[in-house]
C-alpha cells in the first residue's frame, strides 16, 4: 500500500485531534468532578440519574414549602404574642379602672388608651407574610381579613379555611390559624365574643362607669323612687337588694308601666331584706324604703338580651333618692350588670386564656413542621448521595488516564516532528 506524505500528515493530525478531544474530556472531568453521562454511552446510568434528579426536584419543591410554612408560623406566633401583650395591658388597665379611688376623668383617659390598643389589634390581625399574603384570613389571603367600621365594630371578611402546604406526597402542614378561630370565638361568661367585641365592651364600661352605674346606694330615710325603662314586651327583670336585714335576688316578668309584679316580689322578701316597696303617686314608679329609714343598696340589674356593656342601654332603671316628697340630688341611671368593669375584667381574662391556646396550636404546627423538616433533610442527603454515586468521576482513574494520554500525545508529536524533517522517500531507502 502506497503512503504519501500528505496522507501521513493528515492521519497524524487526526490522531492528535482525537487525543486532544480525549484530553479535553478528561480535563473537564477533573475540573467538574462529574462523569459525562450520555444515553448513547451509558443508558442505565442516564435513566437512574434522571429518576434521581426528578426526586431531587420534588424535594426542592417540598423544601421551599417547608421554608414558607416555618416562616409563616414564626410570623403568626410573633403576632399572637404581641396580641397577648396588648390584652394583658388592657386587663391591667381594667383592674386599675375598677379602683374606687379613680375619678371619671381618669377612666376616660384610660378609655383613650384602650381605643388606641383596639386599633393596634386590628392592624396585627391584618398582618401579612413576606409574600404579602394575610396570615389570618383562612383561604382568603389576598386582602385584609378584618375591617374596622365607622361605628368602631370589626368584621371578619376571611373564612374558616386552614391554609396549608404539602411537604411530602402524603402530608400537608398548616401555615397558621384562621382569623375566626384566633380572634372571633372567645368563650366568656356572657357567651362567645370576638377579641374586638371584648375590647369595645371594655371601652363602653369605662364610659358607663363615668356616666351611669351598676349599683346605687340609697342613704335617704325616705328611700328612693325607681323608674323602669324596659320596653313594652313582657320579659324577666332581675335585681338584687341589699337591705338592713340581708340580701335577696328579685326576678319577675314585667313591662314598663306595670309595677305590680315587682312590688309584690319585693314585699315578699321584706322580712329577708328589710326593704319594702309601694307604688308611687304617678302609678309608674316604685318607691323603695328601708325599715326604720335605714340605708340599702340596689344592684345586679339584668335584663334579657344584654351580654355586655352597651353604648345605648336597651333597658335601664332611673333611681331618684327622696327627701319626703321632694327629690334629693341628681338621679342615677342603673344599667345592666354586664356593663360593670368586673365583667370586662372577666372577658379580658378569657381572651388572654384563648390566645394562649391559639399560640399552643401554632406551636404544635411548628413542632410538626420541624420534625418533617428533619425527615426532609435526611431524604435530601440520601438523594444527593445517590446522584453523586452516579455522576461523580473517579478522579484517581481519570488523572491516570489523563497522564497516559498526555504521554501518548507528546510521543506522537515528537515522532511527527522527527518524520516531518524528511520525506518518505528518505525513510524507504
Amino acid at each position: 500500500m502506497t503512503i504519501s506524505t500528505k496522507m501521513f500528515n493528515e492521519q497524524t493530525i487526526q490522531s492528535l485531534a482525537r487525543l486532544s478531544d480525549q484530553l479535553g474530556g478528561l480535563q473537564e472531568q477533573v475540573a467538574s468532578g462529574k462523569k459525562p453521562i450520555r444515553p448513547s454511552t451509558d443508558p442505565i446510568a442516564t435513566s437512574k440519574l434522571s429518576a434521581a434528579k426528578d426526586m431531587q426536584a420534588g424535594l426542592d419543591r417540598y423544601r421551599g414549602n417547608m421554608d414558607r410554612i416555618q416562616a409563616r408560623l414564626t410570623d403568626a406566633d410573633v403576632i399572637m404574642g404581641q396580641v397577648q401583650n396588648i390584652m394583658t395591658r388592657l386587663k391591667e388597665l381594667s383592674i386599675q379602672a375598677a379602683n374606687g379611688t379613680l375619678g371619671d376623668s381618669d377612666r376616660m383617659a384610660i378609655r383613650k388608651e384602650v381605643t388606641q390598643h383596639k386599633q393596634a389589634l386590628v392592624g396585627l390581625a391584618n398582618s401579612k407574610d413576606a409574600q404579602g399574603q394575610a396570615l389570618f384570613g383562612g383561604y382568603q389571603t389576598n386582602a385584609d381579613p378584618f375591617a374596622l367600621g365607622v361605628d368602631g365594630s370589626v368584621r371578619y371578611l376571611g373564612d374558616n379555611g386552614l391554609h396549608s402546604l404539602p411537604v411530602s406526597e402524603s402530608l400537608n402542614i398548616a401555615t397558621g390559624v384562621d382569623g375566626a378561630s384566633a380572634f372571633m370565638r372567645m368563650q366568656t361568661d356572657q357567651g362567645s365574643k370576638s377579641v374586638f367585641q371584648i375590647v369595645e365592651e371594655f371601652e363602653t364600661s369605662l364610659e358607663t362607669t363615668a356616666h351611669q352605674a351598676v349599683q346605687v346606694g340609697v342613704e335617704s330615710p325616705s328611700g328612693a323612687q325607681l323608674t323602669f325603662d324596659i320596653g313594652r314586651q313582657p320579659a324577666p327583670q332581675s335585681l338584687r337588694i341589699d337591705g338592713p336585714y340581708g340580701t335577696a335576688e328579685i326576678t319577675v316578668d314585667m313591662v314598663s308601666g306595670a309595677m305590680g309584679p315587682m312590688i309584690e316580689a319585693v314585699n315578699a322578701r321584706t322580712e329577708q331584706t328589710g326593704v319594702r316597696a309601694q307604688i308611687a303617686k304617678d302609678g309608674n314608679t316604685i318607691l323603695l324604703v328601708g325599715q326604720a329609714g335605714e340605708p340599702f343598696k340596689v344592684s345586679a340589674f339584668q335584663t334579657p338580651g344584654v351580654e355586655g356593656a352597651e353604648y345605648h342601654p336597651s333597658s335601664q332603671i332611673t333611681v331618684q333618692q327622696m327627701g319626703g316628697i321632694h327629690p334629693i340630688g341628681d338621679p342615677v341611671t342603673l344599667v345592666d350588670k354586664d356593663s360593670a368593669l368586673a365583667a370586662s375584667i372577666g372577658g379580658l381574662g378569657a381572651a388572654i386564656d384563648h390566645l394562649a391556646l391559639v399560640r399552643a396550636q401554632i406551636g404544635a404546627y411548628a413542632a410538626t413542621a420541624e420534625m418533617q423538616s428533619d425527615l426532609l433533610a435526611r431524604k435530601e442527603v440520601t438523594i444527593e448521595n445517590a446522584i453523586s454515586g452516579i455522576e461523580d468521576a473517579d478522579l484517581t482513574e481519570v488523572v491516570t488516564k489523563l497522564q497516559s494520554l498526555m504521554v501518548n500525545r507528546d510521543a506522537v508529536r515528537q515522532v511527527f516532528a522527527k518524520v516531518g524533517q524528511q520525506s518518505l522517500f528518505d525513510l524507504i531507502r
